[in-house]
């Protein structure tokens, strides 16, 4: 493996193995009555921002150039910080960001390649290739030269060819070579598909690929980013501003129709600086913890300006959910991290709509941390966050928008009831004067799990729609479409259970907290876990342990308060607040 060469083994391509952490998924929801320590401890979770450039030179003149990647055009900024992502984990690493990381190793290969930035998070791996433990990221040249590293990928790629089974140590080996292959189309300049072929069949070449093109046009081009790497070597920044400015015309020009246009240009490079899912989940937060510690009591000032923190929060998120959509060009909920994004707005919309309904603080407070939540796990895990092309079995047509967002909605009815539900299991066991807060909550309660099942009825039923129209059939026994039917069935039994008069307050509370278990099955477990079926986004390691922890631990809450509001002193007896009961209750 020398810099030299193409990008290693070219004509391999391995599936990405798509790995999230799933102990802050799963385990934030579990400690959720626990509102200010959680949403403290998690707001210290943010993403590593680039930092002050350390170079001199004005690199950001390149970052509206367009390079065909990822199936999609997009701005040179925006592949550069998916770059930096895919190497080092971060979007910058040592106040070196991503524009400096490309260009880098474009243009400076002998003193890039020997930076440690390419990270490797297996400790077994490490070892295995004799590398520090304590180290997570190492240089381009060392990780290439590496026999161990070499043997392994190539067992692993033979056993991928024969339809066996990865190991762990396999996949991991496969994912630390994907980056270098990454890493090696910059130094050979084969990664940067910056111009659009003349033929006009969608394909892009490198300028370094022009050379000897019949089109003096291009071979210009060439030349011009020549030039551009001097002026990168040389450190003469009136140069390399000079031969960019006139690189982006000449590339604007070779391009043609196919180039994409300057608003949508800008309008990446907009959504990518505006940040609107990281501002708005930082308004969640503190519009939550405003109304949480200023917003009871007579005094009404603290509970409008948390009200109107989450709901500037709410505009910058459907503005961030606005932008993606019109970026890519379909409804941006194709992948975990899309429909994070939306389950996180659906909670705000319904949350706030209650909120307005019934003017009570609790409400609007859930769905923040809600908001926040989704929010927060979908910005600061490593989840994909880039606007990917759909596959084409899921292309052209609109029941994609339909099904996904209508489903995403019950989740986000459910969610919010998982809320109120342990809102009202921290009432039954600290308030003495519940019955009327315990009535109220107990009505929104009920009505929250209405909508979700209604919506959740109805996306099962557009999704039935879309697989006789894909697939000539309504209903297969996927993995996903059962999983959904039971989650549905669950929530039935419970609206039918409070219905009836067999549940009361504490009792809709309990099946709220606990059927959000199936929600988290359905919508983690069956893509993630079992890793089957048409739904199956792919494998992640360790969640079953995760879940089954989240499980238990709603349990032992449950159980908790149980207890609590039965033998504590001050509370009503048992006798005069069971779960259980006959007749119907009063909504």
């Amino acid at each position: 493996m020398t810099r030299s060469e193409s990008p290693l083994i070219r004509l391999l391509r391995f599936p990405g193995k798509v790995q999230f952490t799933t102990a802050l998924l799963l385990g934030g929801v579990v400690i959720m009555t626990a509102f200010p320590i959680v949403a403290l401890s998690l707001a210290t979770v943010v993403r590593a921002q680039p930092t002050a450039s350390a170079s001199a030179l004005p690199l950001e003149e390149t970052r509206g150039w367009a390079i065909l990647a990822g199936g999609r055009a997009k701005p040179v900024q925006t592949f550069a910080k998916e770059t930096a992502l895919a190497l080092t984990g971060s979007e910058s690493v040592d106040g070196v960001g991503p524009l400096e990381i490309l260009w880098g190793y474009v243009f400076a290969a002998e003193d890039f390649g020997g930076r440690p930035y390419l990270r490797i998070e297996s400790l077994e791996l490490r070892a295995k290739l004799g590398l520090r433990v304590t180290q997570r990221r190492f240089a381009f040249d060392a990780l290439a030269g590496n026999p161990a590293l070499r043997e392994l990928v190539e067992r692993a790629t033979e056993r991928q060819r024969d339809d066996f089974e990865l190991d762990r140590l396999e996949g991991d080996a496969l994912a630390v070579y994907r980056r270098l292959e990454r890493a090696a189309g910059l130094i050979s300049s084969e990664a940067l598909t910056l111009v659009p072929n003349a033929a006009g069949d969608g394909t892009w070449s490198s300028p370094a690929s022009l050379a000897q093109s019949r089109d003096a046009s291009r071979r210009a081009i060439h030349a011009g980013f020549g030039k551009l790497a001097q002026a990168y070597r040389a450190g003469d920044a009136v140069a390399f501003r000079r031969e960019a400015r006139a690189l982006t015309g000449a590339l604007r020009n070779v391009g043609g129709a196919g180039y994409p246009s300057t608003t949508a240009i800008d309008r990446e490079l907009f959504y990518a600086d505006f940040n609107a899912f990281g501002k708005a989940w930082k308004l969640y937060l503190v519009g939550a913890l405003v109304i949480l510690i200023l917003g009871f009591g007579e005094r009404t000032l603290g509970y409008r300006a948390g009200l109107l923190l989450i709901g500037s929060g709410f505009v910058c998120h459907s503005i961030g959910i606005g932008i993606r959509w019109a970026i890519a060009g379909r409804a941006p909920v194709s992948d975990m991290y899309e429909s994070l994004i939306f389950m996180g707005w659906g909670a705000i919309a319904l949350g706030l709509t209650l909120e307005i309904w019934q003017r009570r603080r609790i409400v609007a407070a859930s769905a923040a941390l809600l908001g926040f939540l989704c929010l927060a796990f979908a910005e600061n895990l490593p989840i994909d966050s880039n606007i990917n092309p759909l596959a084409s079995v899921l292309a052209h047509t609109s029941w994609l928008a339909v099904h996904v967002m209508t489903i995403m909605l019950a989740y986000s009815a459910f969610g919010l009831a998982m809320l109120i539900g342990h809102a009202v299991l921290f009432v039954e066991v600290f308030r003495k004067d519940r019955s009327p807060l315990l009535g109220w909550l107990s009505k929104v309660l009920y009505k929250t799990l209405q909508i979700g099942a209604l919506f959740l009825a109805a996306g099962i039923v557009f999704g039935a729609i879309w697989a006789n129209e894909s697939w000539g059939r309504y209903w297969g026994w996927d993995p996903k479409e059962t999983w959904s039917l039971i989650t549905f069935f669950v929530y039935l039994a419970i609206i039918h259970a409070r219905f009836a008069g067999w549940l009361r307050g504490f009792g809709l509370a309990v099946g709220a907290v606990l059927g959000f278990l199936s929600v988290i099955m359905t919508y983690y477990g069956v893509n993630f876990i079992l890793t089957s079926g048409m739904h199956a986004y792919g494998v992640a390691e360790g969640g079953q342990f995760f879940l089954v922890v989240y499980a238990l631990a709603e349990c032992a809450i449950v159980v908790a308060a149980q207890i609590m509001r039965t033998t504590g002193p001050g509370q009503k007896s048992p006798a005069r607040s069971e779960t259980l009961g006959h007749g119907r209750v009063p909504t």
